[in-house]
């Protein structure tokens, strides 16, 4: 039987990133028997994201703090796409991620102050 695994590394930087130091705790509260599926899992969503515009992944992984939320994530996407999602039922939306016992928080940065960082990225990124 091949074994046609592939097996990926990537580093942490704590010390030089708050993204990766709250990334690197919630990583620790991950019981060891689901972390690899944790990892996979976030490696497919970052590809699914990427295939729709490769900023996303960068814009959230830099937005991302410890009171991220589900509308500031939406805001962003919308911002890079340009599309105006009309369907998403945020209040059912959070009411479904709250039953995963999913943490779900308020934005401690403003809807306006990441549009206009978003839009400053964007223009650094010029993709």
């Amino acid at each position: 039987m091949d074994n046609k695994r592939k097996k990926i590394t990537v580093y942490l930087h704590p010390d030089m990133y708050p993204q990766d130091k709250l990334t690197e705790s919630f990583i620790e509260n991950i019981p060891s028997q689901m972390k690899g599926n944790f990892y996979r899992q976030s490696i497919i969503c970052g590809a699914v994201l990427s295939t729709i515009d490769p900023r996303i992944i960068n814009l959230l992984s830099d937005f991302f703090s410890q009171k991220v939320s589900i509308e500031s994530v939406m805001k962003i996407i919308e911002e890079v796409t340009g599309y105006q999602s009309t369907s998403i039922d945020m209040e059912r939306l959070e009411k479904i991620i709250s039953e995963k016992n999913y943490p779900i928080s308020e934005s401690t940065i403003s809807i306006d102050h990441q549009k206009e960082s978003a839009l400053q990225n964007l223009r650094k990124l010029k993709l």
